[in-house]
């Protein structure tokens, strides 16, 4: 048999083909050349295998790498096993594509120091707030607080200390941290009639955050006392016999006429049904009388539907009745309208108006809320009320005759409240006298 060779299919360029030259040596007279599949015709004797095989000559230097290469080619390890799958060489990226990703990450994290650094001089110029862009939640209302003039008044040392707020709502999480340090007076449930507080529904925590709040985030009155009268159910509803008792409640939580509210914030509107018997204004008005302050919403029923006045309790002519503007103290779309039908100055509807959209406040579970209504704006004004309760407490219930306190502070409001353009003056059926001023108030009294 004559002698031949065997040349792979080559799997690179041709012309490194040509530079790597021949791929397999001679093969003489293989005692296994059986495993090529020929025939064992030989022109001369058989081998005996267990002589010496004929001795194959070393590549030459220059064909080192082809070796290596017919190793990967004809699937053969490189413990010369035979098994395995091949394995082509992967190609390589040019050296300037690492370099380009290095530059990149230094450039990046560059860019990642001059920003945090620029941020820290901002906020060391008292330019940025941190606490705007960290925290579990964003804005904390600080916005509606400052534009009321609460965090002027808490700036005053004004915290709404000595001064007691029931809310008559849905109840409230005392297991939030934001509450760690609240002071409950007194609880009672008039809807499953349960000991202990709790909320199922969320509106009451939220409104309660607002006022009373010292944690993440900060309410306008963070150190005022709380009563809380449960009226409202898991699904938002609740009787006007319920919300009746609740405000009772408030006034004297343990019959005794002793440690009552000196403001009844009444924060529900057109979410829970409207609350037209005559026992919830017989009840608010009792609780007027009595020198105790009653801060209720507006109503949420603005718009086409609109049915004219302000929702019950708020609807009693010394309550404080509150719409809402939002943060360029636009009136809000939902913000229900006052009459002045049969009501003379300080008593229009509404009185005023107060920020009462995307508010952040507390949820149950430890979690935070947007909301937005005259709900919120109407524990915005409580809030300022306590404020200005502290500063003046011969003003609390109690301390004069009948209702007299309660015409003084509304005075107060009335005329220092912040109008806004094309806003009627005096009195405007969706602004009331204005946006609330807790800080020019002060100066009313």
């Amino acid at each position: 048999m004559s002698d031949f060779e065997i040349r792979p299919r080559c799997l690179i360029p041709p012309r490194a083909c040509r530079r790597l030259g021949r791929t397999m040596h001679l093969v003489r007279g293989s005692p296994r050349r059986e495993e090529l599949g020929g025939p064992l015709h030989e022109a001369g004797p058989v081998r005996d295998p267990a002589e010496s095989p004929l001795p194959v000559p070393d590549p030459p230097a220059s064909l080192a790498p082809a070796a290596s290469l017919e190793s990967h080619v004809l699937n053969v390890n490189s413990s010369g096993t035979g098994r395995g799958p091949s394995k082509i060489p992967r190609p390589t990226l040019p050296r300037e594509f690492y370099r380009g990703q290095a530059r990149a990450r230094r450039a990046a994290l560059l860019a990642a120091v001059l920003v945090v650094g620029a941020f820290a001089g901002l906020a060391a110029a008292g330019l940025v707030d941190p606490g705007t862009f960290f925290g579990p939640h964003v804005a904390r209302s600080d916005w509606a607080f400052a534009m009321t003039g609460a965090r002027d008044l808490n700036a005053r040392g004004l915290t709404g200390s000595g001064v007691t707020v029931c809310l008559v709502d849905s109840g409230i999480d005392l297991l939030h941290p934001d509450f760690a340090h609240l002071r409950l007076v007194a609880w009672k449930d008039f809807v499953n009639l349960r000991p202990d507080p709790y909320d199922d529904n969320g509106h009451g925590t939220a409104m309660a955050g607002l006022i009373v709040a010292n944690g993440s985030l900060h309410g306008v009155a963070p150190d005022v006392s709380l009563i809380v009268a449960k009226v409202i159910n898991s699904a938002g509803f609740g009787s006007s016999a319920a919300v009746a008792d609740g405000i009772r409640m408030c006034a004297d939580p343990f019959g005794d006429g002793t440690r009552g509210a000196d403001i009844i914030s009444v924060s529900l509107g057109s979410k829970a049904p409207l609350f037209v018997a005559t026992d919830v204004t017989v009840a608010a008005q009792w609780a007027l009388d009595r020198g105790v302050f009653l801060v209720g919403s507006a109503g949420n029923d603005g718009g086409m539907f609109d049915d004219g006045d302000v929702e019950n309790p708020a609807v009693v002519s010394l309550a404080i009745a509150v719409g809402a503007v939002d943060a360029s103290s636009r009136i809000a779309p939902f913000s229900s309208i006052g009459s002045s039908v049969n009501r003379t100055d300080p008593n229009l509807k509404p009185e005023v108006t107060a920020p009462g959209v995307q508010l952040i406040s507390t949820a149950p579970g430890a979690h935070y809320v947007t909301t937005t209504g005259t709900s919120g704006a109407t524990a915005v004004a409580t809030g300022i009320v306590a404020l200005l309760l502290q500063a003046h407490p011969e003003l609390r219930p109690g301390r004069s005759v009948g209702s007299a306190n309660v015409l003084t502070l509304k005075w107060a409001l009335a005329r220092s409240a912040s109008t806004v353009p094309g806003q009627a003056i005096p009195h405007d059926s969706y602004y009331g006298y204005g946006v609330i001023d807790g800080l020019r108030a002060l100066s009313y009294l």
